[in-house]
């Protein structure tokens, strides 16, 4: 029974480091004194620029479901910039 235990807790353990290696650091920002996480930084950027994409697509072109939009733009400008700052 030992040796069978033994075969399945080897690569368990070995595979166990790579888990905990997302427990460091948050990447974080002290804004005063004040720690904000990244993505919130992120997201509030990402809001300006939705509102910016807004106001230059809006006398151009008709947007059919804004409330699909504008939500989806925010989204991706987070994502796109926290994995290009933070990643």
């Amino acid at each position: 029974m030992k040796a069978q235990a033994y075969r399945i807790l080897r690569p368990v353990a070995g595979f166990a480091p790579l888990l905990l290696t997302g427990c460091g650091r948050a990447p974080a920002f002290d804004v005063l004194g004040s720690f904000f996480p990244a993505w919130l930084v992120c997201f509030a950027v990402a809001i300006v620029l939705a509102v910016l994409c807004r106001g230059l697509l809006q006398p151009r072109v008709e947007i059919a479901f804004p409330i699909l939009v504008y939500p989806s733009l925010t989204a991706i400008f987070t994502l796109a910039l926290w994995l290009a700052l933070f990643r």
